[in-house]
This record gives structure tokens, C-alpha cells and sequence, in this order.
């Protein structure tokens, strides 16, 4: 929803000094700092205004209205506010106040009425702007990020073909003992969801699985195959292309998961502090006034 399309919405009014106007009246907003504390007075003109809606924060002296977060609550999930759950409210709320920091600090005025179907991709390249790019992962991070899991059980690397009934998994085990590749014969004869690709699990370790598939699997060495076992999805014939005993040095998969769970975090840390800088900078105060879900201030850790 655009800013400026309900008849109670503010309009710029170079006439009313740190307000904005309305078609029912002036609204000034006052904010007073006092002892590090943001004060807020809220004067309310236009009696004509009925069903006002309430102001549940403001950015850079622009109003937050329930209308506004209304809209964003049924954007983004489909229902009206009153019908959505109070928790995802608040959620969409609080995203909304971190996208007005966001778009107050542009120097663009037009992004002040950017709408809500393009909010998300403007305030990331604000954001993009205004923040530092997030660090590297050291080695020495990913290290000590290992060490502290937990060691690794018993794993092995399994694939698998899927067959209709017991004498075509015999078969099919047969010509796999016999040499055939294992390949080959999924795309042949596999009834897997990817049989096209070789049927492969990937590392499983114990626990994992049903014990009727552990009982098969776990015993076997490198490159052998299971007698068939039985399932609701058919028989399956497993082959361990790989195993490692219990406590083994991570492999390069869990190293790069690794990487990459630190680097979002370290995104995610930065893109905050930024955010929280920014919220100082503009100014906000929070009144949750009348929300009808758990309503707090994104902000309040900065103050």
C-alpha cells in the first residue's frame, strides 16, 4: 500500500514545522530526548478524523499506522490482520519498522513511498549502500567450529536401487556382484526418485535409518552390495561406495556447510549492528499503541 491512499494517511505540509498534515487535520510529532530516553507527544488535530488509525510507531517523524502494518500482514500472507497469527504479526511488524530505518536514510524521497511489493528488494540495496560487507570465515574459525561438534559415528556412503518385487532385486544383485555398473543398472532397472542419477543416499550413519536397512548395510565393505531388503516402497539392494570409522576428520562437504553457516551468521551480525546504527541515527519510538499482538521495540537493545 502506497503511503497517502487512506484519507487519514499523512501528507507533506511544509506549512506545519516537524508535522505532517491529514485531510481531517494536523498532526504534529514531538520527539524530546531526556536523559538518553526518546520521549514522544503525540498532537492530534482533526476531529472530523473518524476510526483514526492508531500509530503504533515512528520513524524519522514519519507515522507507523496499524493501516500500514494491515496492509503488509495481508501482503505478505493473504489475510487480514485480525486473522493471522499474533506471533507472525509481530514478525512482519518489526520487518516492517527495520525497512522504514532502512528507506529513511535514502536520499532518494521517492523511496519513502516505494510499495509493498517492492520494499524487500529496495531496502537490500540500501542496505547493500550503507553497511560494511560481512567478514570472511577464518581457518582458525571453521577450526574451532569443528572441534566443538560432535564427533562423527560410524558413517558410510550408501546408493541404492529400488525394485519391484524379490526376484528382479536377486537379479539385479547378481549382475552387480558379477561386475555390471551400478549405474547403468539403476537408470535400467531402478524404481528410485533418482534412478536417473545412480540412485545415490549420500553418508549416513547410525541411527539413521530403520534397523532392517542398518542390519544390511552397516557390515558391508567398501564396494559391496546388500541382499535385498523389503520395504512398502519395494526391495532395495544397497552398495557402500565409502565409509568412515567413528571420530574420523570432517569431510570437505562438512567443512564448506560449515564455512557457509558461519558466513550467514556473520551476514546476519553485521547486517543488524548496521541496521541498529541506522535506527539510532533517524530516530524511533515505539508506542504500540492498541496493537493487538505482542508489540515490542526492534530497537531497544541500542538505546
Amino acid at each position: 500500500m502506497r503511503r497517502g491512499s487512506h484519507p487519514c494517511t499523512r501528507w507533506p505540509a511544509a506549512a506545519v514545522p516537524g508535522g505532517y498534515s491529514t485531510p481531517c487535520g494536523t498532526r504534529r510529532t514531538v520527539l524530546v530526548a531526556a536523559g538518553g530516553v526518546l520521549g514522544l507527544a503525540l498532537a492530534v488535530g482533526g476531529l472530523g478524523c473518524r476510526g483514526r488509525s492508531p500509530v503504533l510507531a515512528v520513524v524519522a517523524q514519519h507515522p507507523v499506522t496499524m493501516e500500514e502494518v494491515g496492509a503488509a500482514v495481508q501482503y505478505q500472507t493473504g489475510k487480514p490482520l485480525a486473522q493471522a497469527r499474533e506471533e507472525l504479526v509481530a514478525a512482519i511488524f518489526e520487518s516492517y519498522l527495520e525497512e522504514e530505518v532502512i528507506l529513511a536514510t535514502s536520499k532518494n524521497p521517492e523511496d519513502r513511498l516505494v510499495p509493498l511489493a517492492r520494499r524487500a528488494v529496495r531496502t537490500r540495496e540500501l542496505l547493500e549502500e550503507l553497511c560494511p560487507p560481512p567478514p570472511s570465515p577464518s581457518e582458525a574459525e571453521i577450526a574451532a567450529r569443528l572441534a566443538d561438534q560432535k564427533p562423527q559415528g560410524e558413517r558410510v556412503l550408501l546408493r541404492q536401487l529400488i525394485l519391484p518385487d524379490l526376484p528382479t532385486a536377486q537379479a539385479a544383485r547378481r549382475r552387480l556382484e558379477a561386475g555390471e555398473d551400478f549405474v547403468a543398472l539403476s537408470r535400467e532397472l531402478s524404481r528410485a526418485p533418482n534412478a536417473a542419477q545412480g540412485g545415490a543416499i549420500g553418508w549416513v550413519e547410525r541411527g539413521q535409518l530403520v534397523p532392517e536397512f542398518e542390519a544390511a548395510i552397516f557390515h558391508l565393505r567398501e564396494g559391496a552390495t546388500s541382499q535385498p531388503v523389503a520395504s512398502n516402497a519395494g526391495w532395495h539392494v544397497f552398495q557402500v561406495t565409502a565409509r568412515q570409522a567413528p571420530g574420523s576428520a570432517p569431510d570437505a562437504t562438512t567443512r564448506q556447510r560449515v564455512r557457509e553457516e558461519l558466513s550467514s551468521a556473520a551476514a546476519e551480525k553485521t547486517r543488524r549492528e548496521c541496521v541498529l546504527r541506522l535506527a539510532r541515527t533517524v530516530g524511533v519510538t515505539v508506542t504500540c499503541e492498541g496493537a493487538p499482538f505482542p508489540c515490542r521495540n526492534p530497537f531497544e537493545e541500542s538505546s
